[in-house]
């Protein structure tokens, strides 16, 4: 058997239906690129928290809240539909400030975060308040200043009504003048602008870009923004990475007794190294892809199923020329192979098309999100490629063995019989 005639003749047959074979190609263009957009943009999605979550660097602990007896996941789905957990006071921040007792601790940030409008001049615009401790930027060494100062602890004390505004919230409510030492007025209330940031490239929370937050000193957002006493969360720095066990184990045995928890398995908090938030990124970024991907795939497997819908009706209409060539010489085995590469073709074709037509498709996406989010990145998963053009090939394999196998099975007598 000479495979480049075979494959020659199964390329005419392709050629004789066009308007077949493109459909049949179609369908696994788009089964194909689905799953390259889709685990392309995961991956990107996936960086994009990890590059955000590492610029914090390796010495950094979270310490969130959550509800006693509950895994951090299953807190924060309980407290999206509005369970409150109020244990985590200022006093926890102040505690973990001793020098004495925390000489490895360089610096604390506790938060607490509220929607609001500010306006300024007729300007308004809905806003992510971000209460925090003066300790902030060196919490998040990302954020620098392009002008004036961030709030001093004297004027956390002393619920100063100070604001440090993200820079587009700048340019919309001040236009082209400088903010520094002007009021913004946040619910009904004046705050003097000290300090305002440069531009972020950073995630989106709730909606709203970190370009568009005002910070606030914690304890004037506690009492005189949100009316209430608790933080959301703290992180804290230590001055080396070595001291980040001992720092989990202190800060663990502090707010436990500052909350009064006597059974570890009632803690009212979880304290999470940058290591360990990256692990559980990874996972559930893996778990995420693989759903995607296979929801994905789904569309491949329809379009192999129209594969052989279509290749079953060409062996029917081809029948006549099937024993005309079995007649001439041509063995089971090369009518088979003759069906199964015109199969493999469909597949193989529709499976380079589909991405290319990925690749291209996942980098428009990604120039659009860029105009919003500029620190997103354009990745092509490798992986989501190999895999499905194996996938489509494989495809073309299972799906075109049985009409190859109907043909190669005629009779050649009862075939060229056939009208």
């Amino acid at each position: 058997m000479n495979f480049s005639v075979t494959i020659s003749q199964s390329i005419i047959a392709l050629n004789a239906n066009k308007l077949r074979s493109i459909l049949s190609v179609l369908g696994i263009v788009i089964g194909v690129a689905a799953v390259v957009i889709i685990l392309s943009l995961g991956q990107g999605l996936k960086n994009l928290v990890t590059n955000e979550v590492e610029a914090f660097g390796p010495n950094i602990l979270d310490v969130a809240v959550k509800i006693p007896g509950k895994s951090q996941t299953q807190s924060i789905s309980s407290m999206v539909q509005g369970i409150k957990i109020t244990t985590l006071k200022t006093r926890d921040i102040k505690d973990l400030e001793d020098k004495q007792r925390f000489p490895y601790i360089e610096a604390v940030n506790g938060s607490a975060i509220g929607q609001e409008r500010a306006s300024h001049d007729g300007n308004e615009k809905k806003v992510l308040v971000y209460g925090c401790s003066p300790d902030y930027p060196k919490i998040v060494k990302t954020s620098k200043l392009a002008g004036g100062r961030f709030f001093m602890n004297s004027e956390n004390e002393s619920l100063a009504q100070v604001a440090v505004l993200g820079s587009d919230l700048g340019k919309d409510l001040f236009k082209n003048t400088d903010p520094i030492g002007k009021n913004i007025k946040i619910k009904g209330q004046n705050f003097r602008v000290v300090g305002v940031f440069k531009p972020q490239s950073g995630l989106v929370f709730g909606g709203v870009d970190m370009n568009d937050f005002v910070y606030i000193p914690v304890e004037t957002t506690l009492k005189k923004i949100l009316g209430t006493d608790y933080l959301t969360q703290m992180h804290v720095v230590v001055s080396d990475q070595s001291y980040i066990n001992r720092a989990k184990a202190d800060i663990t045995a502090l707010l436990r007794k500052n909350h009064n928890i006597t059974d570890p398995d009632k803690d009212d908090f979880e304290i999470m190294t940058m290591t360990e938030i990256l692990d559980t990124i990874n996972q559930v970024g893996t778990i995420l892809n693989l759903l995607l991907g296979f929801l994905a795939a789904i569309s491949l497997l329809v379009g192999g199923v129209g594969i052989m819908n279509i290749m079953l009706a060409s062996v029917s209409e081809r029948t006549h020329e099937i024993g005309l060539r079995k007649s001439l010489g041509a063995t089971n085995k090369d009518i088979l192979y003759q069906f199964l590469i015109e199969s493999l073709v469909i597949t193989c074709l529709g499976g380079v098309t589909g991405i290319i037509f990925g690749t291209i498709v996942s980098l428009l996406i990604s120039l659009v999100i860029q105009q919003q989010l500029s620190s997103w990145p354009f990745v092509i998963s490798w992986l989501a490629i190999i895999v499905a053009f194996l996938v489509s090939s494989t495809i073309g394999l299972i799906f075109g063995l049985h009409p190859a196998r109907q043909a190669a099975k005629k009779s050649p007598i009862e075939a060229l019989r056939y009208e």
